[in-house]
């Protein structure tokens, strides 16, 4: 068994953690993103996970489309 988490599992296990955590965590584009930024380094440096490299941007691909999730409003 690998000690060290693959992409997928670290992305599904911070996933699993806010939901898990009693603040809530409020993401949007109109939201500051600090907050955001600050759990991420928090739960990459508890498992240990390498450091961003320069060109992250470069190698990231976003999903295209909306997800509908019930009681949420979407912008209009």
């Amino acid at each position: 068994m690998s000690s060290t988490l693959n992409p997928s599992e670290a992305v599904y296990g911070f996933a699993a953690w806010l939901t898990t955590r009693s603040e809530k965590t409020v993401m949007s584009a109109s939201n500051d993103a600090a907050p955001i930024a600050d759990l991420v380094k928090q739960f990459c440096e508890t498992n240990s996970l390498p450091e961003i490299s320069e060109h992250w941007p470069d190698n990231l691909i976003h999903p295209t489309g909306e997800v509908a999730v019930p009681e949420i409003v979407h912008n209009q």
